[in-house]
């Protein structure tokens, strides 16, 4: 099964389509933008890629998502790793 790998979304954040060719979402993304009544930008995502096209009716802009950064975790205490304590250092 092919997966649906373009998710086109409305200004408001709604999914309102999915593709599998890029062609195809961004024809229909631009189609959507200029009709009457359809919240802009509207905004195809890649996933797959990182990448965000925001559309409105005569131009777009694309915009590549930085990379993922652990900066911590969550759950159950005992399983979170324990960083070592600072030490103060007092200058006067």
């Amino acid at each position: 099964m092919a997966t649906r790998r373009f998710q086109v979304y409305d200004g408001d954040g709604e999914l309102v389509a999915t593709f599998r060719e890029w062609e195809a979402a961004h024809s229909w993304a631009h189609r959507r933008a200029a009709e009457a009544g359809t919240r802009i930008p509207v905004q195809v995502e890649d996933r797959v890629e990182r990448r965000t096209w925001t559309i409105e009716a005569d131009q777009c802009r694309l915009t590549v998502w930085r990379r993922r950064v652990e900066y911590g975790y969550c759950g159950r205490t005992e399983a979170r790793p324990v960083a070592a304590g600072r030490k103060h250092v007092y200058v006067s």
